[in-house]
This record gives C-alpha cells, structure tokens and sequence, in this order.
C-alpha cells in the first residue's frame, strides 16, 4: 500500500465516490483494442490473481475484483450497505489513479468491472485495493503492502518524451528514424487555460513538432476524464533527420491560449542515426 501526503484529503473524496450508486468510468474516451480482446486481470476470492491476456502499453486492462477479499468494514444500516470498495492503479512513478470495483445495487454492495487504459508511456503497474465506510472504517488488500505489480509490454513502441509537472523533460532512451515515440505531457505543467464545464474539462493541450525545420504537425497530448484533463500519451512515427523540436498550446473554450516553448526556443531532441 502506498502512502502519499494527500492522503487524508483524497481519501474523503473516494469514500464518497466507494459508496455512490453508480462507480465513475476511468476510462472515458479512451477505449481498449479494436479486436475486442482486451487483457483481463482477476483478483478471485480465494486470494489468488490472474492475467489474461497481455498488458500492452497504450491499450485496456479490465479489472474485475472480488468484493470477498476483504472483509472489514462491512457496515450496513437500516438495511442498506454502508461500504464501498476502490482500485488503486500506480503507473511507474507517476500519482495513483482510483477506480471503483463496486456499486449499491438495490442496498447491496456487488462487484463491478472497471476497464484502465494503460499509458503508452508505462512499463509496469501497481495495484491495490481499499475498503471503506461512511463510519470512517478504512481496510486494505495491497498483498502484504507490497501491491500486486505487472509488466507492461511496450510492444515495439521508442523512447519515451516525459514533460512532467515541473522541470526540464526527460528521456527514456535515443530517438531514431522510423520509431513511434511517445509524447508524456502533464496537464499541470501547463494550466493557465484549465476550466470545467457542465461537468467536462473544457480545455485541451495540443502539441507542435517538427523534423529539422519542416513541415509542422500536431498533436493531441491530453484527454478529457470528466472534469479532469489527462496525459494522452499519444506516439509520433519519426521521419528522417537529425533534430526534432516540440513546443505546446493549451487552449479552451473561452479564447484562452498559454504556451510552453522553452521560452520560445522550443524543446529539441536529437535524432540518431
């Protein structure tokens, strides 16, 4: 089980989300493999866990969870439960993301499949999960605090263009001709435009490139979850060159627009032979 300094705060948030009728969608426009067969990671009643399926970077991960595993804080009243039970899914080193294993239906708590869209940037995931009680009675199965941990197959995909909240970005590796990188920005690095509106995130981020100098192409790097902007991880097939140069607009629906250039430099990266 992890431990963050928010805690106390996050925590009251999700006790409402755990016990709400309905479990929010993690996933909102995002979607799993065209094919259908989207991997499928089981946490059973009898403390055992399987995979099926492959983790792929960039594609879904359902979970489903039985709500048996844990068995404390199972307060009802008057009839009706008064718990909930939520994932928490960790990417690499990034902030844990919660999604809800459970739902009232009829007065009764009963398990509910969450799907995850796994990050295009991410080679491995934590996961735990917390059971809790509108009395403030908070229980975990996080595999003796060690969380169940996973490997992500980033089957193929290049070097990874990290441009987190703060700081100089980071690269995973050398960039060359011909590899779909991944573009990793954080929403917070750049939110002078944020606003929500009629529950949805009414700005986005739209990243700039181009290849020594050329023709310059666009890009997505964020995604609407609700109210919430998040990183899009989108993957840029790299053409022949020697340099490439990024630079990003956030932009809403207000006529807002901020940049992040480098301070009008742009951000560049070489590419290799």
């Amino acid at each position: 089980m992890k431990s963050f300094a928010y805690s106390a705060s996050l925590f009251a948030t999700l006790l409402a989300s755990a016990c709400a009728t309905s479990p929010a969608d993690p996933t909102a426009g995002a979607g799993g493999k065209a094919d259908g067969h989207t991997a499928e990671l089981s946490f059973a009643a009898d403390f055992s866990e399987t995979l099926s399926g492959t983790l792929l970077a960039g594609d879904a991960v359902r979970v489903t969870y039985a709500l048996d595993r844990l068995t404390a804080c199972r307060s009802e009243s008057g009839g009706s439960d008064q718990f909930g039970v939520t994932g928490y899914a960790q990417f690499d080193d990034a902030p844990p993301v919660s999604f809800a294993v459970s739902r009232l239906a009829n007065g009764k708590a009963v398990p509910v499949s969450a799907e995850l869209q796994l990050p295009a940037s991410a080679s491995h995931v934590a996961l735990w999960f917390e059971i809790n009680d509108v009395y403030g009675c908070v229980a975990y199965d996080s595999n003796d605090s060690a969380n169940y941990g996973y490997d992500i197959d980033r089957h193929g995909l290049g070097a990874v263009l990290a441009f987190d909240a703060t700081g100089e970005p980071s690269q995973s590796g050398a960039l060359h001709a011909g590899d779909a990188i991944v573009v990793h920005y954080a929403p917070e690095r750049l939110s002078q435009c944020a606003g929500e509106s009629a529950g949805h995130a009414a700005y986005g981020i739209t990243g700039y490139w181009q290849v020594d100098g050329g023709a310059t192409h666009t890009v997505s790097v964020t995604r609407s979850e609700g109210e919430a902007l998040v990183a899009g991880d989108p993957q840029i097939t790299l053409p022949r060159g020697h340099e490439l140069a990024l630079w990003f607009d956030s932009s809403n629906v207000w006529g807002c627009h901020a940049y992040d250039s480098a301070n009008g430099a742009n951000y560049r990266f070489a590419i290799e032979p």
